[in-house]
């Protein structure tokens, strides 16, 4: 349940990036928006995880905790100067956004190759990854690609949806293998013949061994 509830999660967060990629892809700072909102992801967690120590107790302090607060400080500095300055993190963001294209095809390629035989995948389904690869190869390897932000901003939405749309290949693949090898699974039912025969014949056997018993009793007025 939890690993379902985070893949869902993490799909559907996507997939809202990716429409509001595609939807605002013309506009001149959208490099700018996506800088900012870069900067409140690392902004927010370091300030969460810094009030819950500063507010917790000092018996409650763990050594390990103490160890959170430099990177935490770190993080929300590099966060602030992210919303401060985001023109200074539009390069990095768009090589960023190519490895994000790459590394999300190739996962899906290696995943399918694996499953291939075991959840009876279509050709078909590895042409999203493929085209989500071939965008994050574009974008890292082509200086007129990188350029024109517009672009990789667009290539960025699109990769995201057809990521969105192969995960859903996927699940709906293994939910059908679930569905088969539940149906196709054996129930074990010992015969009822079986089951009463044997405490059948445990009870005879001490009415057969008085009968023995009997049949060899001599009272002692024979014996006379």
């Amino acid at each position: 349940m939890k690993r379902l509830s985070l893949n869902l999660l993490t799909n559907v967060l996507l997939l809202l990036v990716g429409i509001v990629l595609i939807i605002f892809y013309t506009q001149n700072d959208v490099l700018r928006w996506v800088s900012v909102v870069m900067g409140a992801l690392f902004l927010l967690p370091s300030l969460a995880y810094l009030a819950s120590v500063a507010f917790r107790a000092a018996e409650q302090r763990r050594p390990i905790d103490m160890l959170g607060i430099l990177p935490s400080v770190g993080g929300m500095c590099f966060g602030v100067i992210m919303m401060l300055k985001p023109h200074l993190f539009e390069n990095v963001i768009i090589l960023l956004m190519g490895i994000l294209m790459l590394v999300m095809g190739l996962f899906h390629i290696i995943y399918l190759l694996l499953s291939w035989r075991t959840l009876g995948i279509k050709l078909w389904y590895v042409a999203a990854p493929v085209i989500v690869a071939i965008c994050g190869v574009m974008v890292l390897a082509s200086a007129g690609v990188r350029d024109n932000a517009a672009l990789v901003t667009l290539l960025t939405g699109v990769s995201m949806l057809l990521f969105n749309f192969t995960s859903m290949q996927e699940y709906l693949a293994e939910r059908k293998l679930r569905k088969s090898m539940a149906a196709e699974a054996p129930v074990a039912v010992p015969a009822s013949g079986e089951v009463d025969a044997q405490p059948v014949a445990e009870a005879a056997q001490p009415a057969v061994a008085e009968a023995d018993d009997a049949d060899d009793y001599v009272s002692p007025e024979e014996q006379e």
